[in-house]
């Protein structure tokens, strides 16, 4: 565990949480994009701000990974544990403020991907049953008696068939 000069470990703390602040509203504004572009089914916008969420979202993971390898050098559990322990100053007090944004900021993340999360989900749905309703496809048992129809329910056609 190497220890560095409080004046250093503040400043690597405090350019840690701006470059987390800096990245994470850039996620949420992704997210926020992405949601509404889902809510209105605008197949572009969703795949412009896919290409632009998975960078920006790989970078976040990498700055949290570069967080934790910081702290663990440090030997501090969560970054406003180490700031708490450093000598107080005007940067300790920004750091702290900057803790509280970040902390907020992750859980608005944490939220935002759920929902995304739980939106694609629907949109899976509602493909998925649009195109078993084109397609002819019936719901089928999960007990089939025997000598009776399979599990597809005795449809005709299949669902990839080259005449539908």
């Amino acid at each position: 565990m190497k220890k560095q000069e409080p004046g250093q470990t503040m400043k690597e703390a405090i350019a840690i949480l701006r470059k987390q602040l800096l990245l994470g509203n850039t996620c949420v504004d992704w997210l926020r994009i992405l949601k509404e572009a889902m809510i209105h089914s605008d197949g572009a916008v969703i795949s412009g701000a896919v290409q632009a969420l998975e960078p920006a979202l790989g970078d976040y993971s990498r700055l949290v990974e570069e967080q934790a390898a910081f702290l663990e050098e440090q030997g501090s559990p969560r970054m406003s544990a180490l700031v708490a322990r450093l000598p107080d100053s005007v940067e300790r007090d920004v750091a702290f403020r900057l803790v509280d944004k970040v902390t907020v900021l992750g859980k608005k993340l944490r939220e935002d991907i759920s929902l995304n999360q739980e939106l694609m989900s629907r949109s899976k749905k509602y493909i998925d049953f649009h195109v078993n309703l084109m397609s002819g496809a019936q719901a089928g048992t999960i007990y089939a008696p025997p000598g009776g129809p399979g599990r597809d329910g005795g449809r005709e056609r299949k669902m990839f068939d080259s005449s539908v």
